[in-house]
């Protein structure tokens, strides 16, 4: 961001209080958190749920904030602090909308190519993957982590740099109507559709809501821009059709297994870590090699969508390649973690749902274990009325995973264990626990030497809480 103080008062349509002078400051960085201003920045007082930020105008004053947006009126007292120390204030009524407008009014003076990236599973780990191809070739920019909310992906934004060829941006989504209104603010020129599975199942009611849903990516798109979805996944012509780019000129391209995608693999082995080596076929040059250092095979898939975007920047499939095995994902996804006795964990625990569940025990399996496969799996959040059975299911799916150990922590993970010994695993290999720190006294005494460990559920279990004392 670069913008002048009387360019951000504009944006959020706010109140100015301040002088001509500080009206044409330049601020080049923000935050919302008080106590990570660095001089100069703008300070969000965005209210949040505990905290609200208008209680600590004065603290993010002091540490030299350029100017600030309050969401509260200042009170004559705190202008005057605010005048004293020389820093605007720009009174708006709603944070939130104040932060989309301005990165709305910062993107609209980028450069940059916009890539959007949704989908059920795979956002994050397909934004790593692209950004790692296209940073030696283009200055790129992308979300951090998973930052994809209305909070997140504004914020993504107004951290690009002016110079910003292509802006990778994540779009999480609750509901209809949010991706759209991401799109709003980020202008996209190229949409990446991951898949369509049953994650937020607790407010769309469908997997034909959730395509729906994730299809306001596409249809935000301009006539000339890319939309990019999975050959593999039976929800994708619903995706399409719902986006109407049937009756745009937006350029679609696919990825997946099938031979008759745009961008497909074909000869997938794996190494010792899951992680898989492939053949990828990028249009009608030969195919090239591709070793992935990230492990399992919905990897595969990740990095054949973020190879459909480069091909079609102009990257050559050897390039491409390259690029994708120097990729790295973000932290608690499928993150191998060796502990001094020589216990493995592969720590998921980021977040879960019946897809990247099964993807995980998939993965697992291909991995060398030279003690004991285990997979340690809890609650999955947002799935509705079917949450139950949807983990029966799940446990299915455990009882042919090649487990030796199967252990469930939380309510709802009493399901997967049911269904793993409907599906005839062993009951003395299935261990059940109501909480984290219940499973976590047992298994610092159960694990040994060798054994292989997969963490996985979703964030609001804090699964990674049970590496303490075993990794350490």
């Amino acid at each position: 961001m670069n913008l002048s103080v009387e360019d951000i008062a504009h944006a959020t349509h706010g109140a100015y209080i301040g002088d001509d002078t500080t009206a044409r400051r330049r601020i080049r960085g923000f935050t919302w958190d008080s106590r990570k201003i660095a001089p100069g920045d703008l300070f969000f007082a965005l209210p949040g749920e505990h905290v609200d930020g208008n209680d600590f105008i004065r603290q993010a004053i002091a540490a030299e904030a350029g100017a600030v947006i309050c969401t509260r009126t200042p009170d004559d007292a705190l202008c005057a602090v605010a005048g004293e120390f020389d820093c605007p204030l720009i009174v708006v009524s709603d944070g939130v909308r104040a932060l989309s407008a301005l990165a709305a009014a910062w993107r609209s003076k980028l450069h940059a190519l916009v890539v959007g990236v949704t989908g059920s599973t795979g956002k994050t780990s397909t934004k790593d993957l692209l950004q790692a191809v296209l940073r030696e070739h283009f200055a790129t920019a992308a979300t951090s982590g998973n930052y994809n909310n209305e909070l997140g992906a504004p914020s993504t934004i107004l951290n690009a740099p002016e110079n910003t060829e292509v802006l990778i941006v994540e779009m999480g989504m609750r509901g209809f109507g949010q991706i759209k209104e991401l799109c709003d603010i980020a202008s996209p020129n190229i949409g990446v559709v991951t898949n369509i599975g049953v994650s937020h199942l607790e407010l769309l009611g469908s997997r034909e809501n959730i395509a729906r849903a994730k299809s306001e990516l596409l249809a935000a798109l301009p006539p000339n821009g890319l939309a990019v979805v999975n050959a593999d996944d039976d929800m994708t012509d619903e995706v399409i059709a719902a986006s109407d780019l049937q009756n745009k000129n937006t350029t679609v391209m696919s990825f997946g297994f099938s031979t008759q995608a745009d961008v497909y693999a074909t000869d997938v082995d794996y190494d010792e870590e899951g992680s898989a080596n492939f053949q990828m076929h990028v249009g009608d040059a030969e195919p090239v090699t591709v070793h992935l250092s990230l492990p399992g095979r919905h990897n595969v898939y990740n990095a054949l969508a973020a190879a459909v975007v480069a091909f079609y920047l102009g990257l050559k499939p050897a390039t491409i390649a390259h690029g994708l095995a120097r990729a790295e994902a973000s932290g608690m996804r499928m993150e191998i973690v060796r502990s001094p006795r020589g216990i493995t964990i592969v720590n998921d625990a980021y977040n879960a749902n019946p897809d990247s569940m099964r993807a995980s025990l998939d993965t697992l399996k291909h991995m060398d274990c030279p003690a004991r496969r285990i997979a340690v799996l809890g609650d999955m959040a947002e799935l509705g009325e079917q949450e139950y059975d949807l983990h029966v299911q799940l446990g299915h799916t455990a009882a042919e995973a090649s487990l030796d150990q199967l252990i469930c922590v939380g309510s709802l993970a009493g399901g997967i264990a049911t269904g793993a010994i409907e599906s005839g695993m062993p009951a003395d290999a299935v261990h059940r626990f109501d909480s984290v720190d219940d499973a976590h006294s047992f298994l610092l005494d159960f694990l040994g030497d060798g054994d292989l460990v997969l963490l996985k559920a979703s964030r609001c279990m804090e699964l990674e809480r049970l590496m303490e004392g075993v990794v350490d």
